[in-house]
């Protein structure tokens, strides 16, 4: 009976210690239909081309990683040009009018809540990898990697936790931060905050890293929320000194973002910073948003 408790007990433990890397083959992003008839700006685009499916247009967003994309499908893309466009298109080049020449546009970023860059265009719908946004004004975008929303006041990292994952606005969680990109541009965030703000500058926020001894395989095995180590990635960007290890790692187990794009071990998880969320993409309940400026009689096309 002891043997038998023993082995429980030990396969118990070892399960929960395991190395947890991101999957090799993780679900595609998907897109969602978010406004029909109304396409967004494409100043800023990562790719424009004709194709002649959406299938297509998505696949092609999915190498760009796009976070949003316009569409015009091939029945409204028949009346592409009536004559106001034709002598628009005869006038301006491919350079200065991309969508006029072109029916799938690969976009940065998604739009804001606003839609302030939305245009209304009978041939072109909208789609989103985080479908209907969010109502909240203080989101920031990384183009090719997402969206995040840097809150400037002071909790603990526990409760930095859970005001991520329980948001009313949006599914998230505390950012993933183990990559230069998602580093250095979200350190320039707050270096932009500080610039404007002297009065309330951030020095450090809490991100989503944190050794949990009752996880943790070795001193470096850093998490983050999806339990996923540092270990598994081929970037970090420790300030000098930290992460702090040996017998002072159990009280400075949590880690923040400098805007000098490096991390720090916080001197306890119950020292209370400015924490920036991730927002997760959207699932397949995503529905198409029926605002005030959806401009759904647009579609109407004689």
């Amino acid at each position: 009976m002891w043997k038998l408790l023993l082995l429980v007990q030990v396969v118990s433990v070892s399960t929960h210690r395991t190395l947890s890397c991101p999957a090799a083959a993780k679900a595609q992003p998907q897109f969602h239909l978010v406004r029909e008839c109304q396409r967004a700006n494409t100043d800023d685009a990562l790719a424009l081309e004709n194709t002649p499916t959406l299938k297509e247009c998505v696949e092609l967003a999915r190498e760009f990683r796009g976070l949003a994309l316009n569409y015009a499908p091939l029945e409204r893309r028949r009346h592409i040009y009536p004559n106001t466009k034709q002598d628009a298109r005869q006038r301006l080049s491919v350079f200065e009018q991309p969508g006029e020449f072109f029916n799938c546009h690969v976009l940065q970023c998604p739009q804001n809540t606003s839609f302030a860059g939305m245009m209304n265009d009978s041939r072109f719908d909208y789609y989103s990898l985080y479908g209907r946004p969010t109502a909240l004004n203080n989101i920031s975008c990384i183009p090719e990697v997402g969206l995040f929303v840097i809150y400037t006041r002071h909790t603990n990292y526990t409760d930095a936790t859970l005001s991520c994952r329980n948001a009313s606005e949006f599914r998230g969680s505390l950012a993933h931060i183990a990559s230069q990109k998602r580093t250095e541009e979200l350190a320039k965030w707050l270096r932009d905050y500080n610039s404007q703000r002297a009065n309330s500058a951030i020095f450090l926020a809490y991100v989503g890293l944190q050794y949990n001894s009752s996880v943790s395989l070795r001193a470096m095995d850093y998490r983050n929320e999806q339990q996923e180590s540092l270990l598994c990635f081929l970037f970090s960007a420790w300030h000098a000194g930290h992460p702090r290890l040996g017998a002072s790692q159990a009280n400075a187990s949590c880690v923040a973002l400098t805007p000098q794009a490096t991390w720090q071990t916080t001197s306890s998880c119950d020292h209370e910073l400015p924490f920036i969320c991730e927002i997760f993409t959207a699932t397949n309940t995503t529905q198409l948003d029926t605002g005030v400026n959806a401009a759904t009689e647009a579609c109407v096309i004689n």
